[in-house]
């Protein structure tokens, strides 16, 4: 059973860090329409993958910054300038941290980020293992020729590093990119879905924000990390 806590505070927001460097992979991958994944459809997976979730007090705090928090695992996390950070919209669909724009909701806007956690175990062990796993899902849901390409690695606040995962061939039509984020005991999810491609394009910058900020709380020092290899 999967806990999943977020703590929520106020702050001046993050800045846009390196917020053009995905704009060119957006367009040679999804030019044409060709790489797309559906937000509505990865709401109802986040449900398959989530399937007990607590949650904290609902809040909705403009560029504010969370901490995430379960058995084993915590980190850090900040709403990307000019979007609202939220614990509550999507918790009807198993999901405890989204993020979307100002003068928008859960509901409405047509670009949303989502942050979810999966507890490694039996067949999911690495992050290779769940991109496979989420197509195997898609396949039996009604997309069979749904196809992901893997576009680069980021480095997160932490030094951790970022895998982002572009999805293909989905019978919805909307665009979409996942960084996962392997930690020791679990595997932490950031998802940018977008209803278009315009609105695709505008998030990036969003999306790459959310990344780079995400720092694990109980990750140890670099030094610590090698002792530990040493002994």
């Amino acid at each position: 059973m999967l806990w999943l806590g977020v703590t929520l505070f106020s702050s001046a927001g993050s800045d846009f860090l390196r917020a053009l460097e995905l704009r060119d992979e957006c367009d040679q991958y999804y030019n044409g329409g060709q790489f797309f994944q559906a937000m509505s459809f990865f709401r109802l997976i986040a449900v398959f993958l989530l399937p007990s979730v607590s949650s904290v007090f609902a809040e909705q705090i403009l560029e504010g910054y969370s901490v995430v928090r379960g058995k084993d695992y915590a980190f850090e996390i900040k709403a990307p300038r000019n979007w609202v950070l939220d614990n509550e919209a999507g918790k009807d669909q198993g999901i405890n941290l989204v993020f979307y724009p100002t003068g928008t909701s859960w509901g409405t806007s047509k670009a949303v980020i989502y942050v979810r956690v999966r507890t490694k175990g039996g067949a999911i062990r690495t992050i290779p293992d769940q991109v496979n796993d989420t197509l195997r899902n898609l396949r039996e849901r009604g997309s069979p020729k749904v196809s992901v390409k893997h576009v680069k690695t980021l480095t997160t606040q932490d030094a951790s590093k970022a895998e982002i995962y572009y999805f293909a061939g989905d019978k919805f039509g909307n665009f979409e990119a996942a960084a996962y984020i392997q930690a020791k005991d679990s595997i932490h999810f950031i998802t940018v879905s977008a209803q278009d491609q315009d609105s695709f394009r505008q998030a990036i910058p969003a999306f790459h924000a959310v990344v780079t900020s995400y720092e694990n709380l109980v990750k140890p020092p670099p030094a610590e990390s090698r002792a530990a290899n040493e002994s």
